[in-house]
């Protein structure tokens, strides 16, 4: 079935003896042009059982096939030679069609040919119309067909390739086309009586040219003196003009695609085998490529032509897009050629533009078994029965190239003989005892095969009538569609009309949109045998249509209930009533005087029975406007115990194209965002105390719309209401105050009275059991919670998984392997975000337990054990996808079924698809290609977040950006979950939907916390590159010790630790800033070098050049060099207001200028100063003027407007705060005894609790002076009468053991704190030193216990002693017995151990607190609780 190019040494001549042996079955070598080797293969293919004499296999039905027909009046051809050889049954085909008024008949009702119209009855199809080529192969075809293997090749010719294409008029068995002369004579061949579809040209070249001998002809007896005429199955050739043809050649038939030119342009091929063929069929395609022969025309190839010394000529190829190639829907063998639900083949074809004039279809059909197969038994060679199988098997290799060293080198004198083996491979019809009976009997056990190896393979063909084509009607616009309505069929019963078919409308079942144009039109024959089965005039063939309520009924509607054509109910559409009252009378009234009365079947006047139209019928174009569903059916043939001719024509509402929908999207969408605005503005202008008033949601509109004193009147409306509210708040406080006093001496009454509640120890529960037994194992909670969380992840996994087993693509287990791990990535990215969620992390952490396996905990630890998660299901996820996309790939493509009449499945809908139509799938949402787009993202994130990418350790990840790099690919996470959704949103929205709302109500809190401006009191250098930083406290601002915050410069936002108390009134951070991190690096250099340079360079007048006395002026042509800038030890800064925007900025304070002189110098260059100088006045709130509340700006904003920024003095630095956020570290206060482990820069946080907890034992001792509690101090301080007073008050309290425990619930501070501070050398200590020896300082010192291990080399003579710490160590800690020291000296105690450090210190230290925790049951038992803090 195809000609395939190879490489090779092949060389073909004419003369007989060097033909070499080199053939192939079905293909054969021939030298193209190039002299390469191509390959005609023989396209006709039968199976076995078919070979026998069954002659009927492929003919069309739509439009209506020929089989040789003309207007002969019998259900049989009388001349199956007249244009082509069909190789069919005589009784297949439909006559031509007939456009007599009324009747092609004369008074005795036999056909009359003179008749005006008769054989007139041409279609015609309008360029650009879809037609519906519909056709039978009784002996199957298709993918997977288990019996053939086959291919379907659609053609056309038209008047360009032949202007004399004719059907011709001649009737009888003496209208072969070019005559009854052989070689035909261009006088015959011009006679316009009979019919041509080859020009004359095409078959005398064939018929000179020297036929390809390279082809397997089996034991055929090829005729050698023949040409191109002989071939295997036409071994004889064209002798005389009965074994001719028409003028078609035998060997373009029989071959595909053919090497020399041809008239015929290719349609489509349907093959069994596309994905291994179907390239080679585009590619060999004249449609594509260019066809060579020779100026002699015996010569078939080009060596043979260049040596007899004449031209090798190409003939240019039709400049036509290659042919579609793709796998035939699979049909039953010997069921009337249907396929699936009793539904017949079918191809629409789009007719092109560049067709005009008259045309014809041609549809060449080929099938062969799989005993050519090399695991065929036919290919076991019977003379070595007793050689192994794998011995006795023929070297025949691909089955399409089987050459010519398998013909019989004798042929056909062996037909009677007993076959002894090849070649050939199969004699024709083989005798043998092929099942071995006979040696092992002794007895005559010779089998026959029937097999004619002239059939084996073998080609069916089928022809159309010659139709024309037409371009489009000028009221027809070119985008519209056009879609041909036909019917099928001829007068008949099922065994008449057979293997042709009875009436039917094609297609039967059609769906189109509103708007679109159907071409209804039909021809029939009056020339159909006498005496067939049908209604009305004997003979003929007659449709029409009207219009049903159901498919199941007979009556048709009346007029007022028409649907298809008219919308019944209107009156006054006269077009559309015209349009039903022509298709159901088809214009009569023209042709003849209808007689109602008549009874005659066979009276032309008998108008009831259509016996007045005329066979063909143009309805023209219908444009379809009436939505729904409408039911037709042919009055005349709707015999129902015979035949029904129904069918149903469903109009749906007219879909947009993509521009369309995206335009009306966007528009919609602009409509919706511009009537939500001005309804937040209306709502915001009607309720000024609302937050959409604020100034930060204001709508921009109500000050382009809304006069100024309107709108000023509703701003200080707001204003005054703040204040109100401000108030307000202060007075609840007040009572709150005044409400806790009153408790705490209502709750020291009840301890006086010893109705304290004791602690109990908890209760005993199964999963304190679990925990136990887990211990015991050496399995943490920690390792607990990684065990569950990754058991629930296989568990999601294999729900995933078992709930789409066998659902691939034919059951492949790639499919629920990408199911099982998309059901994972569900899950995990449902989780990934919320430990991001930083005010819900605050939210938690006050109320959480203290239990260290609580992911909240460590978010960053379980976000990147969660994105662990994600990796690994996004790789297993695509990595299946592909591994599935792959499959569909190198599957077969089927057939398309745009009628939807043989139900494919999914899976054949896909099948063979390439990547790219996988990828941009319209159907799946383009789920692949939004697919890949996240798997980009995801792994991009991964590697961003690695700590050499996100520190920027090496080069590469500091030139691209570093956190940089790492915060702005992490920022495409909206958009990530934006493409999930539309990668899988019939699922994954429910795993987010509550992850949604999470992060909607964390934006709200952020939205709504704070962010002021932050006026910055200092920055001073410290060793180890360390800066820290001095802040005033922001009005209302309130945190916890361990807690940190995040601080916005130049459009960035980073996390820092509070190393200030939350006791003390101002905020501190320190700040690690190494050259290597960008970021911190440039905010070191800009507090402590550039901006204080910047302020002290002179500010000369315009015009005019200051040069101090050392200075001296450049020459002529030189640059002024700059001064080297130098980092400051430590800079003092002053803020102030851009008085319009409200941004807070800060500046340095110049050497030996005031506060006042810095606010004069501010005045001057009209702005504010933030900071109160001498003399100026406080605000009615006490703070300085207009830095009570800065503006919010939004999360993660560039803090300074791009406006602002311009007129900003140049040493200007502007800095914004947020939060507080929680971490682990706030949770010491739940804790009796804590450890506190700080590594480096990782001592931050601790400063603060140290500091805190002196604040808060300050505050207890506080307490117990204002109550009078004898503590020691106050009792060896205090004397008479307060003496006296203290000792009143405290027997009425109660006992000094039940103060105590109050205070301790009131103030909460460690009993026990050891801090152990892990540094590389003595200058890296020695920064810190100065924060620690004042923190420890305080009532709490003697309950602190610090130890400093020092690690790096470091000499003796460096190393200072360090007053505030009781323990000073050479080396890393020895953690065991650490632990084990204090566990002794608490033991029975739940001990908190914190670090903010290396993480390999954070394992040592989760597995010691995990060895030295005791068994949850143990009575008394001491527990260690990790927590390690990340950013």
């Amino acid at each position: 079935i195809l000609a395939q190019a190879v490489s090779g040494s092949f060389r073909w001549v004419a003369h007989p003896t060097q033909i070499p042996a080199l053939l192939v079955f079905p293909c054969a070598f021939a030298l193209d042009h190039m002299g390469r080797r191509s390959v005609g293969c023989l396209i006709a293919l039968v199976s076995l059982a078919s070979l026998t004499g069954c002659l009927a296999d492929s003919y069309f039905n739509n439009p209506r096939g020929s089989n040789n027909k003309l207007s002969e009046q019998s259900n049989n051809v009388q001349n199956d030679n007249r244009l082509f050889d069909s190789q069919n049954n005589a009784a297949s085909g439909y006559q031509i069609g007939d456009n007599c008024k009324p009747v092609c008949q004369n008074g005795n009702q036999q056909y009359a040919e003179e008749q005006p119209g008769a054989m007139q009855g041409i279609m015609t199809y309008y360029q650009g119309s879809e037609l519906y080529i519909e056709w039978y192969h009784q002996h199957g075809c298709g993918v997977g067909h288990p019996n053939v293997r086959c291919q379907i090749i659609l053609q056309y010719m038209s008047e360009a390739d032949n202007p004399g294409i004719r059907d011709g008029t001649k009737r009888g068995n003496q209208n072969t086309a070019g005559g009854q002369q052989e070689p035909p004579t261009a006088e015959d061949a011009a006679a316009a009586e009979l019919g041509q579809h080859e020009p004359l040209d095409f078959y005398l070249d064939c018929k000179k040219r020297e036929r390809n001998k390279g082809f397997y002809t089996s034991d055929q007896q090829m005729n050698n003196a023949r040409s191109a005429t002989a071939t295997r199955q036409n071994n004889n050739g064209n002798n005389n003009a009965n074994d001719r043809h028409g003028l078609e050649c035998p060997e373009e038939r029989d071959y595909y695609p053919y090497w020399h030119p041809s008239p015929w342009h290719d349609i489509a091929v349907l093959t069994d085998e596309p994905q291994t063929r179907c390239g080679y069929y585009q590619e060999e395609s004249q449609n594509v490529k260019a066809k060579g022969y020779c100026s002699e025309a015996t010569i078939n190839n080009p060596k043979a032509c260049t040596d007899a010394g004449k031209e090798w000529k190409e003939r240019a190829a039709h400049d036509e897009p290659p042919p579609e190639c793709i796998g035939g829907i699979a049909s039953r063998d010997n069921h009337n050629g249907n396929v699936r639900n009793g539904s017949p083949v079918y191809y629409v074809w789009k007719i092109p533009d560049f067709i005009k004039g008259r045309a014809v279809l041609r549809l060449r059909y080929n099938i062969t078994t799989g005993d050519m197969n090399p695991t065929g038994l036919l290919n076991q060679d019977p003379a070595e029965a007793g050689a192994s199988p794998a011995a006795a098997k023929r070297d025949i290799g691909d089955p399409f190239f089987i050459d010519a060293k398998f013909n019989d080198k004798d042929p056909n004198t062996r037909r009677r003989t007993i076959f002894q083996g090849g070649p050939p491979i199969i004699a024709n019809d083989p005798a043998a005892d092929w099942i071995k009976l006979g040696a092992a009997q002794a007895k005559n056990r010779v089998l026959q095969l029937q097999i004619n190896t002239n059939q084996l393979p073998r080609t069916f063909e089928d022809r159309t009538h010659t139709f024309m084509v037409e371009p489009r009607p000028s009221t027809v616009g070119g985008s519209a569609r056009i879609v041909n309505y036909n019917v099928r069929g001829r007068r008949g019963n099922i065994v008449q009309t057979y293997p042709s078919v009875e009436y039917d409308f094609v297609p039967p079942e059609l769906s189109v949109e509103q708007g679109t144009y159907l071409h209804f039109q039909w021809a029939g024959s009056d020339a159909n045998q006498n005496g067939n089965a049908g209604n009305g005039r004997d003979g003929t063939d007659r449709s029409n249509i009207v219009q049903v309520a159901a498919r199941g009924e007979n009556v048709p509607l009346t007029l007022d209930r028409h649907t298809l054509f008219t919308d019944g109910s209107d009156t006054s559409d006269a077009e559309g009533r015209a349009l039903v009252d022509k298709f159901a009378w088809l214009d009569q009234d023209a042709n003849v005087e209808c007689n109602p009365d008549e009874t005659n079947n066979n009276a032309v006047e008998n108008c009831k029975q259509l016996n007045g139209a005329s066979a063909y019928f143009n309805g023209g174009l219908v444009e379809m406007k009436q939505i729904g569903t409408h039911h037709i059916v042919s009055t005349r043939n709707n015999d129902f115990s015979n035949r029904s001719q129904k069918a149903t024509i469903t109009v749906t509402m007219k879909s947009w194209e993509w521009y369309s929908i995206l335009a009306a999207t966007v528009g919609g969408a602009l409509v919706l965002a511009s009537a939500g605005y001005l309804g937040a503005a209306i709502y915001a202008y009607r309720r000024p105390n609302s937050e959409l008033f604020s100034k930060r949601y204001r709508p921009r509109v109500l000050n382009w719309v809304v006069p100024k004193t309107a709108l000023k009147a509703k701003i200080d409306e707001r204003n005054q209401w703040k204040t109100d509210q401000r108030e307000k708040k202060v007075g609840l406080r007040d009572e709150a105050a005044q409400h806790i006093v009153g408790k705490t001496h209502e709750d020291a009454n009840l301890g006086a009275n010893g109705n304290f509640a004791e602690k109990t120890a908890p209760p005993k529960t199964s999963w304190t059991g679990c925990m136990a037994g887990c211990r015991s194992v050496g399995l943490g909670e920690q390792r607990v919670v990684d065990i569950v969380y990754t058991v629930l992840n296989l568990f999601v996994f294999m729900i995933g998984f078992l709930s789409h087993l066998g659902m691939g693509f034919h059951g492949s287990l790639a499919y629920p392997l990408a199911k099982g791990a998309g059901y994972t990535l569900d899950l995990n990215l449902a989780m990934v975000v919320l430990p991001t969620l930083k005010s819900l992390q605050t939210a938690l952490r006050g109320a959480a337990s203290t239990r260290e396996w609580i992911p909240i905990d460590d978010p960053i630890a379980f976000h990147i054990r969660v994105a662990t998660f994600i990796l690994v299901g996004t790789v297993v996820h695509v990595g299946a996808h592909m591994w599935h996309m792959t499959l569909i790939k190198t599957a077969p493509t089927i057939q398309h079924d745009p009628l939807g009449l043989w139900d494919l499945s999914e899976q054949e809908l896909v099948s063979g698809a390439t990547i790219l139509e996988q990828f941009l799938d319209w159907r799946s949402r383009c789920a692949a290609l939004t697919g890949i787009v996240v798997t980009v993202l995801i792994f991009a994130m991964a590697i961003t977040a690695m700590p050499c990418s996100r520190r920027g350790t090496n080069r590469l990840t500091r030139c691209l950006g570093g956190y940089n790099l790492f915060w702005r690919v992490h920022a495409y996470w909206k958009w990530v979950f934006v493409l999930l959704l539309l990668h899988a949103p019939g699922r994954l929205w429910i795993w987010l939907f509550f992850p949604a709302m999470l992060v909607v109500l964390d934006r709200i809190l952020l939205a709504n916390r704070q962010r002021p401006y932050l006026v910055l009191l200092s920055a001073k250098t410290l060793p180890k590159d360390v800066m820290m930083l001095t802040f005033e406290m922001p009005q209302g601002w309130s945190y916890e010790a361990g807690q940190y915050v995040l601080i916005g410069w130049q459009g960035e936002w980073h996390p820092f630790t509070l190393t200030s108390a939350p006791e003390e009134k101002y905020l501190s951070v320190h700040i690690r800033a190494p050259s290597s991190l960008d970021w911190c690096s440039a905010l070191r250099r800009r507090l402590l070098v550039d901006a204080p340079a910047d302020a002290e360079e002179p500010k000369p007048m315009p015009g005019m050049v200051a040069l101090s006395s050392t200075q001296v002026a450049p020459a002529e042509g030189e640059k002024s060099p700059k001064p080297e800038r130098k980092q400051r030890p430590e800079v003092h800064y002053t803020a102030f207001v851009c008085p319009r925007s409200h941004v807070v900025y800060c500046r340095p304070l110049r050497t030996g200028l005031s506060d006042a002189e810095a606010a004069a110098q501010a005045v001057n260059k009209k702005l504010k100063p933030a900071v109160a100088a001498p003399g100026t006045p406080k605000s009615a709130t006490g703070g300085p003027p207009d830095l009570e509340r800065g503006p919010s700006v939004r999360s993660f904003e560039t803090v300074v407007p791009s406006q602002v920024d311009k007129v900003l003095p140049k040493d200007a630095v502007v800095l914004q705060i947020s939060g507080p956020f929680g971490a682990p570290a706030q949770k010491v206060w739940n804790f009796e005894t804590i450890m506190c482990v700080g590594a480096g820069i990782g001592v931050t946080p601790f400063a603060s609790i140290l500091k805190s907890a002196q604040s808060k034992v300050r505050q207890r001792k506080a307490i117990e002076g204002l109550m009078g509690t004898p503590s020691p101090t106050n009792i060896a301080k205090k004397k008479g009468k307060e003496s006296r007073h203290s000792e009143k008050l405290n027997s009425s309290l109660g006992t000094r053991e039940s103060l105590d425990q109050l205070l301790r619930e009131v103030v909460t501070v460690p009993r026990q704190i050891y801090f152990y501070w892990i540094v590389r050398s003595q200058d890296e200590l020695d920064w810190f030193y100065d924060l620690l020896a004042v923190a420890v300082e305080g009532p709490a010192r003697d309950n602190v216990h610090i130890s400093v291990f020092l690690t790096g080399e470091i000499e003796l003579k460096q190393v200072r002693d360090l007053k505030c710490t009781q323990s000073q160590y050479f080396g890393r800690p020895n953690w065991g017995r650490i632990f084990s020291q204090v566990k002794k000296e608490h033991g029975g105690e739940h001990i908190g151990v914190f670090l903010c450090g290396s993480p390999i210190i954070g394992k040592e230290l989760s597995y010691q607190s995990t060895k030295h925790t005791d068994p949850l049951t143990t009575e008394g038992g001491t527990r260690f609780s990790f927590f390690k803090e990340h950013f």
